[in-house]
């Protein structure tokens, strides 16, 4: 059984906020063993059901006993949205199952988790501090070209009537521009991104285009704050697909209190 601790970060802003509770864990403190280990939390990477399971129940011991929605994340860029009005997380809720099939998740409802997994792909997190509104999104290379960043933003603006410059957002520790390379990305990414490419290795840089996507929608660049951790390069706190494609998942958090 793992020794070490659960290792989480946290966003400043968010922390000095009034109202929600976050965590970013780390790959610390679960039962995984290799190459899973250890606080890995997806169910379909290849990791023991009872392992996952237990990391799962730790989570919530850290971070409160509150249902934690997990999502059924496929590359896509279907919203989920939670309201405390409706009967669908009564009715389609279970425990430790992942109940919605969509990247991004939101919700006006107190007393729940909304967790994104992540190894290598962004977790950004979103609160709007006026509307009382929270939200989660999965976004990898697929979901940035698709831009579900901004997609949820303005889910946030229909399904609630946030304004973008109330809304704080957060990127996690996810691949940086060191290590975010598209050898065939005249394939697989629109030209309009190529603006994104840094230097001569066809690497790019998804942090920034992040950034340009929330600011795009209205969201103040003051009130965006990205880890600048790369998951590659940080292998020993967190999963990367790109280091080693068989590996776990570590999870984002968010809820409001």
């Amino acid at each position: 059984m793992e020794s070490n601790p659960i290792k989480i970060y946290e966003f400043d802003h968010f922390k000095n906020s009034t109202g929600i509770v976050h965590c970013v864990f780390t790959r610390s403190g679960g039962t995984s063993i290799q190459p899973f280990n250890s606080l890995n939390i997806g169910k379909n990477c290849g990791d023991e059901t009872r392992a996952v399971a237990e990391n799962r129940k730790r989570i919530i011991g850290k971070m409160g006993m509150k249902p934690l929605v997990f999502l059924n994340q496929v590359h896509g860029d279907e919203i989920k949205v939670l309201k405390k009005d409706d009967t669908d997380f009564a009715v389609n809720f279970e425990p430790g199952k992942d109940s919605y099939t969509a990247d991004a998740i939101v919700s006006d409802m107190k007393g729940i988790f909304l967790v994104i997994q992540v190894a290598d792909c962004q977790a950004v997190m979103l609160y709007d501090t006026r509307k009382q509104v929270i939200a989660n999104i999965h976004c990898g290379w697929r979901g940035s070209i698709n831009n579900i960043i901004g997609k949820c933003v303005t889910k946030m603006v229909d399904s609630f009537g946030c304004r973008p410059d109330d809304i704080l957002a957060g990127i996690s520790p996810s691949l940086g521009p060191c290590c975010a390379e598209f050898v065939n990305y005249k394939d697989e990414i629109p030209q309009k991104i190529w603006k994104y490419k840094t230097g001569d290795k066809n690497h790019f840089d998804f942090w920034k285009l992040s950034v340009d996507q929330l600011i795009e929608k209205g969201v103040k660049i003051e009130h965006i704050e990205n880890m600048n951790l790369c998951t590659k390069c940080h292998t020993k706190e967190f999963y990367s697909y790109r280091a080693k494609k068989n590996t776990g998942r570590f999870a984002c958090v968010i809820s409001m209190i």
